[in-house]
């Protein structure tokens, strides 16, 4: 008897420890988001600042089968812009992405990390910057948002 109550309280034990760690982390999300929710989703990734948070926004191009993708992560307990160089559509784009912040005084940083290159905007309206990016570049008025490491709450 007294291993049956042992079994039963570890298993017990062992479900409330799973369903802590899923309410914590619910690993990588998908939704889709209206272009002008992009400062609530950086209010919400910059608040909860946990290392290597990242929300994504994945643009749909008219006329092209390939997203384009743009990124706000958490690096150095800061949050950034990224412009990943890992997707033919971006690399294709870097021209295009780094003339538009340089027309608003802004300036990408090339970067590497874990075999992956980016370039990345630590400072200045990111937010507006992203949406306007999205809105005017792309002329999306919604986006595919893929996030992790933060909880996201539309």
């Amino acid at each position: 008897m007294d291993i049956l109550i042992a079994s039963l309280l570890l298993l017990a034990g062992i479900a409330i420890y799973l369903l802590w760690r899923s309410r914590r982390d619910p690993g990588v999300q998908r939704t889709t988001i209206a272009v002008a929710d992009v400062a609530e989703v950086f209010r919400q990734i910059s608040a909860q600042a946990v290392e290597t948070s990242f929300a994504v926004f994945i643009i749909q191009r008219e006329g092209d089968e390939d997203p384009v993708e743009i990124q706000f992560s958490v690096e150095d307990g800061k949050t950034g812009l990224d412009w990943i160089l890992m997707s033919q559509p971006n690399i294709d784009e870097k021209p295009k992405v780094i003339e538009y912040a340089a027309s608003r005084d802004l300036e990408w940083q090339e970067k590497e990390m874990n075999d992956w290159q980016y370039m990345r905007i630590a400072d200045g309206d990111l937010a507006g910057l992203c949406t306007s990016l999205i809105a005017d570049l792309y002329g999306a008025t919604q986006v595919e948002l893929k996030y992790g490491g933060f909880r996201y709450r539309a």
